[in-house]
């Protein structure tokens, strides 16, 4: 079974119960409801840009695969998804991102200081709804929502560190591997590790659970990264990350035995991109097709695969069969190419 027909059962409804844990946290303790129309509102445009709800659904479908809590494994991957689209919000302010899975970002709508205020609601809110959630077993109410603060400040974290990257010039491929999995896996470490707790698995096997996000974290930056050169990220045209400046995959491994001449011109655009001086659309065309000349598509695509059977390998230890079937789907999933 595919991993979108494993995640369909689930789907129905994750935007509602998501909004719904979040307008009961967000009036507590509330005087009055000063501010709340607009806090919910901007919630709601930034869930209304869509995304494929991943990290929603994935602890719903694991738990039901090993028979489960179905009810609590939602709420947490409603809680989980808001958390990681409080991190978007943040993230396109930091990056100037205009676009956001092919629509305006949260801040080109209503300004930075009023975005900064939405992306503090989706990462404040969910963690209060998790002690709070009845459908989740009392006594894993605490584990869970330690579980979620440690992956948002890990993922914080890996933001940091991934700002920090782009002053460096030449990184390795260990550092941007180290930054891959900081951004992106603690969040999908804690859907496995959550779900691994509701179906009551030894804690060492929830341990694992959580590092088992560190591969499909990185799988899923590499695609990513490869997603942006083939132009399926939904932000423009290819190129949007050499527009940023970031040192990416496709460069990384482009650069690797190419002319000194070469990596200069590229490594110059990227740190004139950074300092704010954005390269024209002709230049950007440019690099992308040099990045394709030099084989940067197929040597990222075999990276994505390693990464990719490093995950399918951790998974089978991990999990028992029924869930573990439901990460391999994933990982499968992240082996295509359509945005």
């Amino acid at each position: 079974m595919t991993f979108d027909a494993l995640l369909a059962p689930h789907r129905a409804g994750l935007e509602t119960r998501a909004l719904g844990l979040l307008s009961h946290v967000h009036s507590l303790g509330a005087p009055n409801n000063a501010g709340a129309a607009g806090l919910q509102a901007m919630i709601r445009d930034q869930l209304g840009s869509g995304g494929k709800r991943l990290r929603g659904l994935l602890p719903a479908a694991l738990v039901a695969a090993g028979g489960g809590p179905i009810e609590a494994a939602l709420d947490l991957g409603a809680c989980l998804e808001l958390l990681h689209n409080g991190t978007l919000v943040h993230d396109d302010i930091q990056d100037n991102d205009r676009l956001r899975r092919g629509k305006p970002t949260l801040w080109t709508q209503v300004g930075v200081a009023q975005a900064i205020n939405g992306g503090d609601g989706l990462l404040v809110g969910p963690l209060a709804a998790l002690l709070e959630a009845p459908s989740i077993p009392e006594h894993l109410r605490a584990p869970l929502t330690s579980l979620a603060a440690r992956a948002l400040m890990a993922t914080v974290r890996g933001q940091v560190a991934d700002l920090d990257l782009r002053d460096d010039p030449a990184p390795s491929r260990a550092t941007v591997e180290a930054v891959d999995i900081g951004k992106t896996g603690p969040l999908f470490g804690a859907c496995l590790a959550g779900a691994a707790l509701l179906l009551q698995l030894p804690i060492a096997q929830v341990r694992a659970a959580e590092r088992l996000g560190a591969d499909v974290g990185l799988a899923f930056q590499i695609r990513d990264d490869l997603l942006d050169l083939l132009g399926r990220k939904g932000r423009g045209d290819a190129g949007a990350d050499l527009r940023e400046g970031k040192p990416t995959w496709p460069v990384l491994l482009a650069c690797e035995g190419a002319e000194p001449a070469d990596v200069a011109g590229l490594q110059g655009l990227l740190a004139r991109a950074r300092q704010g001086e954005a390269p024209d659309d002709a230049e950007v065309r440019k690099w992308v097709e040099w990045l394709q000349l030099r084989g940067a598509e197929a040597s990222t695509r075999a990276r994505l695969t390693s990464a990719l059977n490093e995950g399918r390998t951790a998974a089978r230890q991990v999990f028992p069969p029924a869930p573990a079937q439901v990460v391999l789907a994933l990982l499968d999933r992240l082996e295509t190419l359509d945005e």
